[in-house]
């Protein structure tokens, strides 16, 4: 057990991994994308796999974070990397100037969750794609990293009092077993199913 909980604490606590490099975790977030989307903006985009994946499917596509290790790395991919915080994104970006903002697990990270939301909701055009741990399974290492942690009603919460409407919510399994993903993807959703719950919640909204 004690060698299991250290690998969760390494996968789950371990946000800014620089060399990691798995793009195939964020391929899920592309379901949720809307079909008249061709302009993206990816907030935290951490080292730069969900810039890569859709740089190669098309998207005209930039991104931004806080950290400096991560945006060199995302520049090897985009040269529209740059710093930006997320609670002043409107001072780096200009309103409505994408079709859709990304931003997945930054908001647990932010001092004011409510204020960053506000931001994204300037700067998009329409659309933004969030997701934030569950805190119903949020493990006990990971705690000391956020600052704030959600129920699926909470979440909601406070997506609509920032006056965003949910066009779509759902809940879904955090990959924690990589390398059985990509050896036998069936087995990894199984393990995940029973001794796990929905780690992560995702929502869809527009301004």
């Amino acid at each position: 057990m004690g060698s299991l909980s250290g690998y969760l604490k390494s996968r789950l606590v371990g946000h800014l991994d620089y060399d990691l490099w798995r793009p195939e975790e964020k391929r899920k977030y592309l379901k949720y994308f809307p079909k008249n989307v061709t302009t993206v903006l990816d907030v935290g985009c951490g080292r730069g796999e969900l810039l890569w994946l859709l740089k190669n499917k098309g998207f005209r596509v930039e991104g931004c974070d806080t950290d400096a290790v991560c945006i060199r790395k995302a520049r090897g991919i985009i040269e529209e990397a740059k710093y930006a915080d997320i609670e002043k994104l409107s001072e780096y970006y200009t309103n409505d100037s994408f079709d859709l903002l990304t931003c997945l697990h930054v908001l647990e990270h932010c001092h004011s969750p409510c204020a960053a939301l506000k931001e994204l909701k300037i700067v998009t055009g329409r659309y933004i794609l969030v997701a934030v741990p569950n805190a119903r399974y949020i493990a006990h290492e990971e705690r000391d990293t956020h600052l704030y942690s959600w129920s699926e009603k909470t979440f909601k919460n406070i997506l609509e009092n920032t006056g965003l409407k949910i066009l779509l919510f759902s809940k879904d399994w955090v990959n924690i077993f990589p390398n059985l993903l990509r050896m036998t993807p069936i087995l990894n959703v199984i393990l995940l199913k029973i001794f796990f719950g929905p780690m992560e919640l995702i929502a869809l909204v527009e301004k």
